[in-house]
């Protein structure tokens, strides 16, 4: 269909207005950062938000928290660098609003080790998948279950195919999944809605506290790069700012 030159030259600078103004407004919000519970329609549904259960680690996250139907990337910058004693801690929070999930192909989680972070094992499930294959179809369909409150898995290699899979799955529930990658993920695209950079930090040798850094790299729809020092005490299990 062709535009009618003369229907074109009809148009007055008043007829501009409203969407030169919408553009306006759109880009100051990105420029502010998404603000859970405003500007939501019909076709963008708020989402409900679930706090790490550490007021600072909150802090670092545009919406305060983490978002139900979503998936979080908890990057190790190195070998016990704390990412996955840190991600198990907020899980457990997660955990109270419905089953949690571990997929463990390696067979790494301990039993007595996850209950000391809080977390309840009454109400979670540890899958074992015998493939890479079967890994990522647990993953896929956990992600999806409506009684599922979180989901978490080590995962070092991810295609950016895998990688959509498993952020459309997240999107289609409301789990949210927390996937433990190593450092070279940095690296790598992600489709996670939060990257979350989780380095070491010297701390005193007769402490049995580990101090930790954690960096918001990535949220999707706001401003991120935050950063907040945080304790961790592997005797109670608790995380101190």
């Amino acid at each position: 269909m062709v535009a009618n030159p003369d229907s074109l030259n009809a148009l007055t600078v008043s007829d501009h207005v409203p969407s030169v103004q919408e553009l306006k407004s759109s880009l100051h919000r990105m420029q502010r950062g998404f603000q859970p519970g405003t500007q939501a329609g019909p076709k963008s549904p708020v989402k409900d938000i679930v706090s790490t259960g550490i007021v600072a680690l909150d802090r670092i996250l545009p919406a305060r928290g983490l978002l139900k139907g979503t998936l979080s990337e908890w990057i190790a910058t190195e070998r016990g660098s704390g990412a996955v004693s840190l991600a198990m801690r907020v899980a457990s929070r997660i955990q109270r609003g419905g089953t949690l999930i571990l997929v463990d192909q390696p067979r790494q989680f301990y039993a007595p080790a996850i209950q000391s972070l809080g977390v309840c094992l009454t109400e979670t499930i540890l899958v074992h998948p015998a493939t890479r294959g079967d890994e990522l179809w647990v993953l896929e369909q956990s992600l999806r279950c409506p009684g599922v409150s979180a989901v978490l898995c080590q995962l070092d290699r991810l295609t950016t195919q895998q990688f959509r899979r498993l952020q459309l799955a997240a999107e289609s529930g409301t789990a949210i999944g927390m996937l433990i990658r190593p450092a070279v993920a940095q690296r790598q695209s992600s489709w996670a809605d939060v990257r979350l950079q989780v380095s070491p930090r010297p701390s005193s040798p007769r402490s049995f506290r580990r101090c930790l850094n954690v960096r918001c790299v990535y949220a999707k729809g706001s401003l991120a790069d935050q950063t907040v020092d945080l304790e961790f005490c592997d005797e109670t299990g608790l995380v101190h700012e």
